[in-house]
Order: structure tokens, then C-alpha cells, then sequence
């Protein structure tokens, strides 16, 4: 995608100036067209609109979902306000710190000036705005209520970010130790252990058999440091290779939810987003089925996708989504029951927000059990690790004793 300024006229022959995002010049044309304006003149902005210090080969700063966040914070702030929606994109562009994202402002707004709604406008920027987020302001537009599903989506963004941000920071401290044991093994096996092998090699005394494995570990360390290099080269290649295909990602994804420890948890985060993202665009207006559909696509689990099939043709059959998720044995009864007590009340948006909430709490506490395991044991392999280096070089020293003078 590329950004092209143009000149057209429209039917009463008014001149119109602006940009617009296309592939190139022929796309820029077709839309001109289908708003009923004749254009005059296409051309590519030079670099795009953006510096030389703002090129994607200069500038590598792409945009994070808190900066989405912010932007739809301040966004609702403005339409509050009683500000129109192409003034406050233009605010809202002049304020924009980022400028790979301040090009995305201006863009939306030059969309919207040239006819489009703020939810096409979007959807032209897939890599940022997710299609919950997407279709969520195409239901609050229709609905007239663009507002109120703003606040919704921070609401959903902010519960995302922070169930993201809280598993990353639990894992911050295991990945730190485990990080700096395999530090001091390495550390051990490169310069400490080659030395004494050649201070008892020179002694020409009998080694434990340990030490021996120990040195023999050591010296292919050094000597062929670049074949487990290579191999997981290797493998990261194959497994990547084999998880872009349908068949493979069934089957990791398959392996995942069978985790012993992990795999509940993994089916918990995903009945989390599935249950957030089905119950904010409910709650936006949306039909139930294009809100089903849109959340089965943002499950990240291709089994649990598989599994959902047959709800989607239930409720096109009138059966709603209780029955069906039951008959699926994909989620907890626990959760087919909230949803049959939701859809029974006619508050099955707010019932799937509630059961969202309880998941949230369940992956906290699950990760802090399994972390509160999981830190313990890095500490104790390490220490086996490095116990193990230490016993068998001083077993060697002790042998030194033994040698006849």
C-alpha cells in the first residue's frame, strides 16, 4: 500500500484535493469513481508522505496496540465532545507522536472525507485494526451509537493488554534465571573446564568417570558448538514449514490443549478471547451469527476453530449456542451453563463478559501455581547442572592424592 494524492471534480464540478491509500494508481481511480467524482489527476506522494528518518528502512517503529488503545480513548473523548468525526481525526493526527501511526490517522481521514465510513476506513488497515475492532465500529456506526461501542472497545483492549502484560511479567523471572544459569554453564564449559583438563592431562592421573564425561562434553562443546546451532536452525525451519500447512497446525495446536500443566490454561485463554470478543460485538449491535463467526476467527486454536463449527450451524438453525457448544465438549460445563443461563435471561452478551472476567482470574491464578512451581525447579536443574561440574572436578582433584610421588 501506497499513499497517492489526487485532484478530481465532482458532479456539480467542485474541486476536490486530497490522498488516498491504494496498491496503485489504477485502485485510486476505481474508488474515485465509485464516489461519483471524475479524476483529474493520480499521483504517488514522494516517499509516501513520510521523511527520510520516517522510512520503514530508517524508521522500524510500527504501531503497538496501547497506541491503538490511546487513539480510540482520545477518539470517544472527542465524539463526546460533540466534535465531528473528520475534525477529530485531524486532531487527532496533529498529536500523533508516531509517525508510521500519524500517517494511519491521515489516511482515515482523507477516507472519510472522501465518503467512506470510519469502519471501511479501517479495514484498509488490517495490521492494526483487528476485525473485532473493525466490525465493532461498523455496528456502532449503523447503530448510531459510535460512542458507546468506542468505550466498549477500550474496555476490551484494556482487559487484553493487561491479562498480556500480566502473564509477561510472571514469566519475566523464570526466563531471567534461566537465562543467566545456562550463562554460567556455558561460561564453566568454555573456560574453566578446558583448563583443568589440561592441568590433569599434564599430570597424566587416572579421572573419575564423571570427569571424563564431563571433559568429553566440554571438548565437543568447543569443537562442534556450531552443530546444536545448526539443528535448531534446522528444526525451527521444519516446524515452520510444517505449521504453515492446515494438517500441521491442527496437530500442534491439537498437542497444546493436551498439555499436561499448560493445556487447560491454553483452552481457558481461549474461551477468554472467544467469550470478550463474542460479547463486545453483541453488545455493539452486531447479529448474533456475524458476531459468532467474527469471534470463532479470533480463537488462535485451529482445533478449537474445527470444534466450533457445528454451533455456528446451530444457531443458523435456531438452536442458539448453549446446546451446541455442549454437544461440542469444547468448553467447560460450567461455561455452557452461564451461556444457557444468559441466553434463557436474554443477557447472553452479559453473561459471555462475566464468564470472559472469571477466565481472566482462573489464567492468573493458574499461571501463578505453575510459576510458583516452575521457578523452584529452574533453581534446582541449575544447580544440578553446575553441582554436578563442581563434584566432578573436585573428584579429580582428590584423585591427584592418590598418584605415587
Amino acid at each position: 500500500m501506497a499513499l497517492y494524492s489526487y485532484h478530481a471534480t465532482d458532479s456539480s464540478g467542485g474541486s476536490i484535493n486530497g490522498t488516498m491509500d491504494g496498491p496503485d494508481e489504477g485502485a485510486i481511480v476505481s474508488r474515485l469513481q465509485d464516489l461519483g467524482y471524475l479524476p483529474i489527476k493520480v499521483e504517488r506522494t514522494a516517499d509516501s508522505g513520510l521523511s527520510k528518518s520516517e522510512k520503514p528502512f530508517f524508521f522500524f517503529r510500527k504501531t503497538s496496540s496501547r497506541e491503538v488503545a490511546a487513539f480510540t480513548h482520545e477518539l470517544g473523548s472527542l465524539l463526546d465532545a460533540g466534535m465531528p468525526l473528520d475534525k477529530s481525526l485531524s486532531t487527532l493526527s496533529e498529536v500523533e507522536e508516531n509517525p508510521a501511526f500519524r500517517k494511519i490517522i491521515i489516511d482515515l481521514y482523507s477516507s472519510i472525507q472522501s465518503g467512506h465510513t470510519l469502519a471501511d476506513s479501517l479495514e484498509s488497515h488490517p495490521t492494526v485494526f483487528s476485525p473485532v475492532y473493525v466490525n465493532s465500529i461498523r455496528a456502532g456506526e449503523a447503530g448510531g451509537a459510535l460512542e458507546i461501542v468506542l468505550e466498549r472497545l477500550i474496555k476490551f483492549m484494556e482487559d487484553a493488554e493487561k491479562l498480556k502484560e500480566d502473564i509477561t511479567s510472571a514469566l519475566m523471572y523464570p526466563l531471567l534465571l534461566t537465562v543467566a544459569g545456562s550463562a554460567a554453564v556455558i561460561v564453566m564449559l568454555v573456560f574453566v573446564i578446558p583448563r583443568f583438563s589440561l592441568i590433569f592431562a599434564d599430570a597424566g592421573a587416572a579421572m573419575p568417570l564423571s570427569t571424563q564425561v564431563l571433559f568429553l562434553f566440554s571438548g565437543f562443546f568447543l569443537t562442534y558448538w556450531w552443530a546444536p546451532l545448526i539443528a535448531a536452525v534446522f528444526i525451527g525451519f521444519q516446524t515452520r514449514r510444517r505449521l504453515r500447512t492446515e494438517a500441521g497446525r491442527l496437530a500442534f495446536d491439537k498437542l497444546k490443549l493436551k498439555l499436561p500443566v499448560l493445556g487447560p490454561v491454553l483452552r481457558k485463554v481461549v474461551i477468554s478471547r472467544f467469550s470478550r470478543t463474542l460479547g463486545t460485538l453483541m453488545q455493539g449491535g452486531l447479529p448474533v451469527l456475524e458476531a459468532l463467526r467474527i469471534s470463532v476467527n479470533t480463537m488462535g486454536n485451529s482445533m478449537m476453530f474445527k470444534e466450533m463449527r457445528p454451533v455456528i450451524e446451530g444457531v443458523k438453525s435456531g438452536r442458539g449456542i448453549a446446546l451446541p457448544l455442549k454437544e461440542t465438549n469444547s468448553f467447560p460445563p460450567l461455561a455452557v451453563h452461564m451461556l444457557k443461563v444468559g441466553e434463557e435471561t436474554g443477557r447472553l452478551d452479559e453473561m459471555l463478559l462475566r464468564l470472559a472476567d472469571k477466565y481472566d482470574r482462573d489464567i492468573s491464578t493458574s499461571i501463578k501455581r505453575f510459576l510458583t512451581l516452575l521457578e523452584p525447579a529452574i533453581i534446582l536443574l541449575m544447580a544440578v547442572f553446575v553441582g554436578f561440574i563442581v563434584i566432578s572436578l573436585l573428584l579429580a582433584i582428590f584423585s591427584l592424592n592418590d598418584m605415587p610421588l
